[in-house]
């Protein structure tokens, strides 16, 4: 009996601790998937509650009232959308109010206690040029000083308000250098990531995720999308005949033939070597009719003078619950036969293969 009853006793504990569980593994599953700017919001709400609530309610407790709501709007402020960018995964939007609410927060915090909370200034004004655009961050914290300026220009001295405008300002400009070079090292570690560095064209890891992301979103689509497989025909000939710098030169020129061939909507990687994959909206007759003119232009066209070079293609049409290896295998298949066939040719595997 004693045996039972501390069993029931215990069940609320032991729920709670698989409901917390389950909710740190989620969180640590989603983690891999966040953005940076995502990460930031969900780590500033976080230490934003952990920091103001207790302050909310210590000043709820000690009879301050007014300064304990203002802490508490911010606190469910950032409760909110951090659930929100958590759940939608919509920044944007989010870090925009986001950083809004904090410094409007701050600046309240001025207005009810005056200076004692002036050095809340540099901390948002920090946050800002992480959360959101340089040239809102900016506009922001000008906002923020001018409000802020405007508060206490009847309770300090000329000089203490000049050095809170330099050092204020001086804190806002090294934040604004420092996340605007953060952000060009993400950008060129992006292209670095997704970009073919001899070409230009989406390297594999990019086709990759792109691939992934229309197999898993085409139950949603309204068209059909088909993945057209070229290969160019003795490749190897060129590099043994003429060098590789000149295969190099081909394969750039190859690329920019074809990015003015394609639609904006159509894009293309480098699958490895002379192999190149583009992801087209529409029917494998559509997409069979694009390869085909490109294969019929190519081979009157010379990239590189005195070198005439055919290409070799295979199209397949997503089908229904098709996974990413199969419709490629098929888009390798048909290529597979337009070589056999004899090269020069475009071949296409129907929806039944």
């Amino acid at each position: 009996m004693t045996s039972l009853t501390t069993q029931l006793s215990e069940e609320p504990r032991i729920k709670g601790f698989i409901l917390l569980t389950s909710l740190m593994s989620r969180l640590g599953r989603e983690h891999k998937n966040l953005e940076p700017v995502e990460e930031f919001i969900l780590f500033q709400g976080l230490m934003g509650v952990l920091a103001i609530l207790p302050f909310a309610v210590w000043r709820f407790w000690s009879g301050n009232i007014e300064q304990g709501m203002v802490d508490l709007l911010i606190v469910v402020f950032m409760v909110v959308i951090g659930a929100y960018v958590f759940a939608t995964g919509r920044y944007r939007l989010a870090g925009i109010i986001f950083t809004m609410t904090y410094s409007l927060g701050m600046v309240l915090s001025v207005y009810v206690r005056g200076t004692e909370l002036l050095f809340w200034a540099y901390p948002v004004t920090l946050a800002c040029y992480f959360t959101v655009r340089l040239k809102e961050a900016t506009a922001i914290s000008l906002m923020c000083l001018a409000l802020v300026t405007w508060l206490i220009r009847d309770i300090v001295e000329p000089s203490e308000m000049l050095r809170f405008v330099v050092t204020y300002v001086l804190v806002a400009m090294f934040a604004f250098i420092f996340a605007r070079r953060v952000h060009h090292d993400r950008v060129r570690l992006s292209v670095a990531a997704t970009v073919d560095s001899l070409t230009g064209a989406g390297n594999r890891r990019a086709m990759d995720d792109e691939i992934e992301s229309v197999v898993s979103s085409f139950s949603r689509r309204s068209m059909p999308v088909s993945l057209v497989l070229f290969d160019i025909d003795h490749f190897k000939r060129i590099n043994d005949n003429h060098g590789h710098g000149v295969g190099d030169q081909f394969l750039q020129r190859f690329v920019e033939f074809m990015q003015v061939l394609l639609r904006r909507n159509e894009k293309l990687f480098r699958l490895g070597g002379e192999e190149f994959v583009v992801i087209v909206e529409g029917d494998v007759q559509e997409a069979q009719n694009l390869a085909d003119q490109i294969r019929h232009l190519l081979e009157k066209t010379r990239l590189i003078p005195g070198l005439s070079v055919t290409v070799s293609v295979g199209v397949a049409q997503l089908r229904e619950k098709e996974d990413s290896r199969d419709w490629m295998k098929r888009a390798d298949d048909a290529l597979y036969r337009a070589k056999h066939y004899g090269r020069n040719q475009v071949c296409s595997a129907t929806t039944t293969e």
